[in-house]
């Protein structure tokens, strides 16, 4: 599973603090509020308890036209197979660098003069990330040419669709999707923006490095009328669990 942004104690504290209610009703409850606090309850914990649950979820709860919003970050915005050993382009982002450089199918060659190998991208030898308005350097192989293109990393405002979210879930390893363990910590919602905060702990495998981490996640979550989610969010200790990995913010 998948959760993304930092999390400080002053943000959760500001969030809990603002009108809400919480959760105190029976399953049966008949109020719309509740019925949504029940559905964003069990989101959460579908999505810590197996691939397909969650995207049992994700199916009946999530509006047509609704959107998950990831993490904003600075980079080049587009998305890609990690456990692949080419390096293909399955998505750009749209409004992000990328837009305007890649298309999928796109397989990268070099980055900044650097090998784009599974090898090279794991161990950090290649990257993307820095400060805005840093140039990049590519290479990337298209229609069988290989094509050199340059960009500047800028701000990427990643958001998915309903089909793109079932998508990228449908290609996860089943295997690897469960939380080695987690707690629903606090359940709360404000009834005048039909919004609701799950705010849940996990310890989860990063297969990846194969190492565990363990984080807070406070998911929102934004419902129509219909109890469907429109608008879907995380807020989390994205680098606590970097930490956990082994990583260290340098610059």
């Amino acid at each position: 599973m998948k959760v993304f942004k930092n999390l400080s104690i002053t943000a959760l504290a500001m969030l809990l603090t603002l009108p809400v209610i919480s959760m105190h009703h029976e399953e049966g409850a008949k109020d719309p509020m509740m019925k949504n606090m029940m559905t964003a309850k069990k989101w959460v914990e579908a999505g810590y308890t197996s691939k397909d649950k969650a995207m049992k979820m994700v199916k009946k709860y999530m509006a047509e036209d609704g959107f998950n919003y990831g993490s904003r970050f600075i980079g080049f915005g587009f998305y890609y197979d990690p456990n692949s050993e080419d390096r293909l382009v399955d998505g750009v982002i749209e409004g992000s660098p990328a837009a305007k450089v890649l298309k999928v199918g796109d397989k990268f060659v070099s980055v900044n003069g650097v090998q784009a190998t599974k090898e090279n991208w794991d161990n950090g030898k290649l990257t993307f990330g820095g400060a805005p308005g840093g140039k990049v350097e590519v290479e990337v192989l298209r229609n069988g040419k290989t094509i050199k293109r340059s960009f500047k990393r800028g701000m990427v405002n990643p958001k998915s669709t309903k089909t793109q979210v079932l998508d990228n879930m449908n290609d996860a390893v089943a295997e690897d999707w469960p939380a080695i363990d987690y707690k629903i910590i606090e359940v709360a919602g404000n009834p005048k923006e039909k919004v609701v905060y799950v705010w849940s702990w996990n310890k989860s495998m990063n297969t990846l490095y194969n190492k565990e981490a363990e984080s807070n996640v406070v998911t929102r979550f934004r419902f129509n009328d219909d109890g469907k989610v429109v608008a879907l969010s995380n807020l989390s200790e994205e680098l606590l669990v970097q930490n956990q990995l082994g990583f260290r913010l340098t610059r």
